[in-house]
């Protein structure tokens, strides 16, 4: 018990977010274990799951890639209700806070890029800007910050606000229960499909998405504006469905694409706009390439 109030106090004092860090923890953990039991499947079974792995990856990603970034937090398109409810859904599979959160807290980060004032400033260093953000409180300016940006357009968005209500209920249904039990289809291992289609998927995904505001920031190339730190990186973009131009991205955040796209960009998350564009679902919009939109929240 004395232990534990150590950590407590310790924690508190450092600004940690215990129950947060405790969380993230525990996630790893088991993913960990889920993904070095299944290097001990038989051959047929290990394809599978791992086809099920990337599958799930895929759509999960979308959540966030086609919608908390490009359709909610950076307003670059319009979707139909359909594509709405489909990526709110897999954002919730995400398990990365609601549509509201992310979308509130990426706003923050173009909008004081590398500063103080960005939740996962990559001047505090590599660690920090990939996941220790997310492991200590936020500071009382960056929280005051937060409360001035205008959100109206997503308190005015019924599906949005339906996920920020039922986030917790949702987030648990899509991202462990229900890719546990596509993994039943597959095989009768539910505890394995548990902690590598749950757990295991979970911690991918999200390190992953953590790469764009770490990795993004540190390691690649800076064609299009050498005087600011994010970076263009063609790993980052195969592992989160085309996020990895973060320096273009930085250049032209209302661009919907969030790449200059060309043949050798590897960008899935811009062939499903464009697909969902091809047959009415969604409405884009291009920012024009001598065009600097900057942000105005």
């Amino acid at each position: 018990m004395q232990i534990f109030e150590s950590i407590v106090k310790y924690c508190d004092k450092n600004d940690i977010k215990l129950i947060e860090s405790g969380w993230l923890l525990y996630c790893h953990v088991l993913g960990v274990i889920g993904i070095i039991w299944s290097f001990f499947l038989e051959s047929e079974l290990f394809y599978k799951y791992y086809l099920a792995f990337l599958i799930w990856h895929c759509l999960t990603g979308l959540g966030i890639t086609g919608g908390a970034h490009r359709l909610w937090a950076h307003k670059s398109y319009k979707a139909s209700w359909p594509i709405r409810v489909f990526l709110m859904f897999m954002n919730s599979n995400c398990f990365q806070g609601s549509i509201w959160h992310w979308s509130r807290d990426h706003r923050l980060h173009h909008k004081f890029s590398d500063t103080p004032l960005d939740p996962h400033n990559s001047q505090l260093g590599l660690f920090f800007s990939h996941c220790g953000w997310l492991l200590k409180k936020k500071s009382k300016e960056l929280v005051d910050e937060g409360m001035k940006l205008d959100l109206s357009d997503l308190k005015a968005d019924s599906v949005v606000m339906f996920q920020k209500r039922h986030y917790y209920k949702m987030a648990f249904l899509w991202a462990f229960i229900i890719p546990t039990l596509t993994g039943l289809i597959i095989s009768d291992k539910w505890f394995f499909s548990l902690l590598f289609l749950g757990f295991g998927k979970y911690i991918f995904t999200l390190n992953a998405t953590w790469c764009v505001n770490s990795i993004c920031h540190f390691y690649g190339s800076r064609k299009w504006n050498p005087r600011i730190e994010p970076r263009d990186n063609i790993f980052v973009s195969l592992i989160t469905l085309g996020e990895g131009w973060h320096n273009w991205h930085h250049e032209y955040p209302r661009d919907w694409r969030a790449s200059k796209n060309e043949w050798w960009m590897i960008n899935p998350t811009c062939s499903f706009i464009q697909m969902c564009e091809y047959i009415g679902l969604v409405n884009t919009k291009r920012a024009k390439q001598d065009e600097k939109v900057k942000y105005d929240y």
